[in-house]
């Protein structure tokens, strides 16, 4: 059994659907599985031990050539199965054309349904379970059923960082900002990019603010420090955060950890060392949860947007902590606006709950 898997977007959704491969590999252990992936993927899933080959979508080719590449990857494989979980349909138009003769995944758009032979419908929008779970199902006519499997099983190992890594990481940081990560640090990932409501950056900010009068002014605490990471696409959360405390004293200097410009498997060092991760439903926090880290995170009350589809993964009981805004929210897809009597529900949610939530799970961990 030669199977491959089209996953050509975010790190969330990516890490989301990698239960599923760790569920075909438990049921047939001598299975091949292959990723079609983009580069950042790819960079996130290195060190796995359940990928057999990674193929990177290079976005400056033209659809012609990445239909004939991806093509031509397929029959090296020889590939046998093939799943597609959304977006793009042509690499499922090179399956076809690379005559895999099992395609399988997601059936919703007009394309799935001449494009896959053995496709399963799912109205993922009414939300009855979560992304992962969705995604598992997807492997029932493989004779897997996932609701039978120990949850440890498909929830571990998706990503990992090696030693030798880890102190990469350490001493390029400790140079670099003055930071030993070894040491306790709270890690603060406000942006994120998307339709997905967020919380204002002026209350990350504030969070921050009254993190550190609660835990520097605790001398079991004093030696805590706060980090903000983010990608390309958060400088408008960084931006306004830096704008803050311009006119807003700091016990401590914040540090600014561009993982863009450091690179994705430095990122996840610092993450990985991370004593608590705040941020929302974005791929940071995904990854976070799955390095085993204690994490609080925001989510919207949208349907489509919630924590019932999109909370991380947790490694253990307790281990995430999700704040929602205490609103009755009756959209299921985008925000109403203003015609909604919660208009920016979001930043309804309390500074000082979320700084007492946050507090809660570094007691937890000391």
């Amino acid at each position: 059994m030669r199977i491959a898997i089209n996953r050509t977007d975010a790190l969330g959704d990516t890490l989301l659907t990698m239960p599923m491969a760790l569920a075909i590999k438990n049921k047939y252990p001598e299975a091949k599985i292959y990723l079609v992936t983009n580069r950042a993927n790819k960079e996130l899933l290195k060190n796995n031990n359940y990928l057999d080959d990674i193929f990177v979508v290079n976005p400056a080719d033209s659809v012609f050539k990445r239909l004939w590449l991806l093509r031509k990857e397929f029959k090296k494989w020889q590939t046998t199965h093939y799943f597609y979980f959304g977006g793009k349909n042509w690499p499922s138009l090179s399956a076809l054309l690379a005559g895999v003769p099992w395609r399988g995944g997601l059936k919703s758009r007009w394309p799935t349904f001449f494009l896959l032979n053995k496709g399963i419908r799912q109205s993922r929008r009414l939300v009855v379970a979560h992304e992962a779970e969705y995604n598992l199902a997807l492997v029932k006519d493989l004779g897997i059923d996932w609701t039978q499997l120990p949850k440890q099983m498909w929830r571990e190992n998706i990503i990992a960082t090696t030693i030798e890594e880890d102190e990469q990481a350490r001493q390029l940081i400790l140079q670099k900002y003055q930071l030993d990560i070894n040491q306790d640090f709270i890690l603060c990932h406000p942006g994120m990019t998307g339709h997905t409501l967020n919380w204002p950056a002026k209350n990350y900010a504030r969070l921050l603010e009254r993190l550190q009068e609660a835990l520097l002014s605790d001398a079991n605490s004093a030696s805590w420090n706060f980090v903000v990471g983010h990608g390309s696409n958060d400088q408008v959360w960084i931006n306004s955060i830096k704008d803050f405390f311009k006119t807003h004293k700091l016990q401590k200097p914040i540090i600014y950890f561009d993982g863009q410009e450091n690179g994705l498997r430095n990122y996840m060092s610092l993450i990985k060392k991370a004593g608590l991760f705040i941020g929302p439903s974005t791929g940071p926090t995904h990854i976070a949860s799955l390095l085993g880290r204690p994490v609080v995170t925001l989510f919207s009350p949208i349907k489509v947007q919630s924590a019932r589809r999109w909370r991380p993964l947790e490694l253990r009981n307790e281990q995430v902590k999700v704040i929602v805004p205490d609103v009755i929210c009756g959209e299921s897809h985008s925000c109403a606006g203003q015609a909604c009597p919660y208009y920016e529900c979001m930043s309804k949610v309390e500074v000082n709950d979320v700084v007492k939530t946050c507090v809660d799970q570094i007691q937890k961990i000391k």
